[in-house]
């Protein structure tokens, strides 16, 4: 029902414990000055019509993933605080946990339905805020789109909250132009925010897969037509 929060189809996470949402975000601030430097100084970074995110409300802002910071170049970029959602290998790995889980991200446990992360997302945009989700689940690696999962537009349907997509390009670059001292061109593109709706309550798998395949094509209609994939 929530794959793209809670189950990717062939993927299951392993994990020591059952991490929670620290939702204090403590260093999140602190981390968001740190990321905005480095925007500044290790790429050059732009955001397309940066008028298109909203500037109260529940928003999901919705991205491709086809590396691994993709969602750190869009965390500090659109004027607003953003809760991450991240599969918990993110919280197990000590290399990155130490940004994570006092950044405030939402651990997803997947391989079973995650009513945690369901259920703190949800908090989130309830509350107004603003989450982001990738919602194919688990990163490409054509550089394309995959398959979306039905997570993102089940928590749209429930919560009402806007979705706007935000097409990411230029972040395989970011690792090779520094080692030869130069700065990759890396831009997130908004597309126009909408809503999504659904004719039951709850909305059968069948609703929420069309609500899916909608929502995925406004976000490939934002990246280059090579990077559309099997929504091209």
């Amino acid at each position: 029902m929530t794959r793209s929060l809670a189950r990717t189809p062939g993927k299951r996470s392993a994990f020591s414990r059952r991490w929670r949402w620290n939702k204090r975000a403590p260093l999140r601030v602190f981390y968001n000055a740190w990321l905005r430097a480095w925007y500044r100084l290790g790429m050059r970074h732009r955001v397309v019509h940066p008028e298109h995110m909203p500037p109260t409300g529940g928003t999901i802002v919705m991205i491709n993933h086809v590396n691994w910071a993709d969602p750190f170049v869009v965390l500090a970029a659109l004027g607003r605080p953003i809760t991450p959602m991240a599969k918990v290998e993110a919280f197990e790995d000590w290399r990155v946990r130490w940004l994570v889980a006092p950044y405030g991200a939402i651990p997803v446990h997947r391989g079973a339905v995650d009513v945690q992360a369901i259920k703190a997302a949800t908090e989130v945009l309830n509350a107004g805020g603003v989450v982001l989700i990738s919602p194919e689940g688990t990163r490409s690696k054509t550089g394309g789109l995959i398959q979306g999962q039905e997570g993102l537009a089940f928590l749209a349907v429930r919560t009402g909250a806007w979705v706007v997509p935000a097409g990411i390009v230029g972040t395989p670059d970011i690792l090779p132009s520094l080692l030869r001292l130069r700065r990759a061109e890396v831009t997130i593109t908004l597309g126009a925010p909408f809503k999504l709706t659904a004719e039951d309550n709850p909305p059968s798998r069948e609703q929420l897969l069309a609500l899916t395949d909608f929502a995925m094509r406004r976000l490939a209609a934002v990246l280059p037509p090579h990077m559309r994939g099997v929504y091209a």
